[in-house]
């Protein structure tokens, strides 16, 4: 096994992803909070974190992400191979004269 095949094996999904992102978002308002002590004293600071920390903005992205089914998107592409293959077994509608007999 090469580097890139142990790399591509280990990548999240987009779950994964998002749910990296939102803890990092998290992680660095933390840290600029930690550094800067006077980020505690602006409103709009104040607002903008617990915004995105609490409510909607991170919120939204996670229950959205991890409340979907994972396997839909399986299911979509099982149903779609069903009716290609059911298009291609049932005989056509019409006869090559358009259906006028």
């Amino acid at each position: 096994m090469t580097f890139w095949d142990f790399i591509d094996r280990r990548t999240p999904d987009a779950r994964g992803w998002i749910g990296l992102g939102s803890y990092l978002l998290v992680a660095v308002l933390l840290l600029m909070i930690w550094e800067d002590r006077t980020l505690l004293r602006d409103d709009f600071f104040k607002v903008i974190a617990t915004a995105i920390i609490l409510t909607g903005w991170n919120g939204g992205p996670l229950s959205w992400a991890y409340s979907a089914t994972k396997s839909g998107g399986e299911l979509a592409d099982r149903n779609a191979t069903l009716v290609e293959e059911q298009a291609r077994s049932s005989p056509p509608i019409a006869d090559d004269d358009g259906g006028k007999k």
